[in-house]
């Protein structure tokens, strides 16, 4: 009895080792793709600063999704980030690098000032 109780121990540890080796394994590889997917330099991104005219609710602030920028060729540039700056009033859109001396337009959606108000459909397009 013994030796089929000491049988299952060993069964249990050798199967708890391959769980973990699983994981590290696992952890290893999602550490190198991260590493490579979202490392950009500066000097293949450009960055847009987005001033408001309040301050602004964190609340989706940080969302790309909420930020479009167009080229006049109707090209949509790519976002990969988004910064506030200190006070709320202005972010900072780390996108694809692109010529400063282009039209583009910016769309801001789902947007909230401090107060709770969202964007205005009106008031949520810039020009630069």
């Amino acid at each position: 009895m013994a030796r089929h109780q000491t049988w299952q121990w060993s069964m249990s540890l050798i199967k708890n080792y391959f769980i973990m080796y699983k994981l590290f394994f696992l952890f290893i590889i999602l550490n190198i793709s991260f590493n490579y997917t979202f490392s950009q330099t500066k000097d293949d991104t450009s960055k847009v600063l987005v001033k408001f005219s309040e301050p602004m609710s964190k609340e989706g602030i940080f969302d790309i999704n909420n930020y479009k920028i167009i080229t006049e060729d109707n090209v949509t540039l790519k976002i990969f980030k988004v910064g506030i700056v200190q006070g709320d009033t202005a972010v900072v859109l780390f996108t694809e690098k692109h010529p400063a001396n282009k039209p583009y337009k910016l769309f801001i959606t789902n947007l909230k000032d401090r107060s709770g108000n969202l964007i205005s459909l009106n008031h949520n397009t810039a020009s630069y």
